[in-house]
């Protein structure tokens, strides 16, 4: 039977991908991880979490139902995840949620490398049980022959978030923890950033958990609350990257990418902007998008300097309607998560090898 995940970047043809759903969706309420955007007394560390209103709901599925039909009519296989209903409270022998967060964002859950598909552990304790959504796609993956694993489930006791709320905006290192979407794939080459959601211990059990084939790096940007890497740097192909020009790199990692032939184009900024808090469209929202192959891109139809940017680097670009999904936590390339695409493992780091 032959195996049906395979993809190694962000960039090789796409074949068969994961749309995500907005059904069942709720707010997070207040929890430790969020402590960076409510501080002691205000009313967001009140606010207990409740079910999204299902007209809300409505408008960001028909966008997401447009998405799956357009990648459909391209001749792409499209999954979904099951609906779940994430107003249910639950908890753990340490903390209690009121409820949990979405389905409309597998990139979050689910990194897929070469034919491996990793399931996260998640960095908010909303988001705890995410993963049962995509049970019944990764049994059906892992029948054709893919290779499943799953990250260490956490405690997410208050330590891990202790330095949070006053000092720099990243988790602790108590345990391993990560999301999917703090890491970038480029080949061999995978880059992630410390941030709200993944840690060292995290990134150091995917090295291991991958092998030596694989080189994950750290890179840091200067950014005041973090979280994940897709509207930071943003491969478009083999050579060319979006950078975001008001969060510098902190580091010389940049340098690795000069090295190694790399174009680092800064993108616009988003046509829409909003103060940073959750849920939030993030100002560089823009950046989250979808790369069918080398040279087609999916873009939210209203981000028209972001559009003219690629149109300017050789891409072909394919506008679709997408600010109704955003309230239900990313982006195109949020709310996607490829798991075929037509290509073999590389290195585009040439000076590693």
């Amino acid at each position: 039977m032959a195996n049906l995940v395979n993809s190694w970047n962000e960039w090789d043809p796409l074949e068969e991908v994961i749309v995500g759903t907005a059904r069942g969706a709720a707010d997070i309420g207040y929890e430790p991880g969020l402590a960076r955007y409510h501080p002691p007394g205000s009313q967001g560390r009140i606010f207990a979490g409740g079910r999204v209103i299902e007209t809300l709901q409505d408008e960001a599925e028909r966008q997401l139902d447009a998405l799956a039909a357009l990648l459909a009519d391209r001749g792409i296989v499209v999954r979904r995840p099951e609906p779940i209903d994430y107003g249910v409270g639950f908890g753990s022998p340490d903390w209690a949620c009121g409820n949990g967060r979405a389905g409309a964002c597998p990139r979050d859950t689910l990194l897929v490398v070469g034919d491996t598909i990793v399931e996260a552990n998640m960095g908010h304790r909303a988001r705890y049980f995410e993963y049962r959504a995509y049970r019944r796609l990764m049994m059906d993956y892992f029948r054709h022959g893919a290779r499943w694993i799953a990250a260490p489930k956490p405690v997410l006791a208050d330590a891990l978030f202790a330095g949070m709320a006053e000092g720099p905006a990243i988790l602790g290192d108590d345990e391993p923890v990560f999301e999917a979407a703090c890491f970038v794939r480029m080949g061999r080459d995978i880059f992630w950033q410390p941030d709200m959601v993944s840690n060292a211990a995290g990134a150091a059990w995917l090295a291991r958990a991958l092998g030596s084939d694989i080189r994950i790096h750290t890179i840091r940007f200067a950014e005041e609350s973090p979280l994940h890497i897709d509207t930071t740097l943003v491969p478009v192909r083999p050579g060319l990257a979006l950078i975001n020009p008001e969060r510098p790199c902190l580091d010389d990692s940049l340098a690795l990418f000069a090295a190694n032939g790399w174009e680092m184009v800064p993108a616009p900024r988003s046509v829409r902007s909003t103060p940073p808090q959750p849920g939030a469209v993030s100002n560089w929202i823009s950046m989250n998008l979808l790369m069918l192959d080398p040279h087609t891109a999916v873009v939210e139809a209203a981000e028209t300097p972001t559009i003219a940017l690629l149109e300017s680097l050789g891409c072909t670009v394919v506008p679709l309607p997408f600010d109704r999904v955003y309230g239900f936590g990313g982006g195109l390339h949020c709310c996607t998560s490829d798991i075929r695409r037509a290509g073999t493992l590389q290195s585009w780091f040439p000076t590693l090898d």
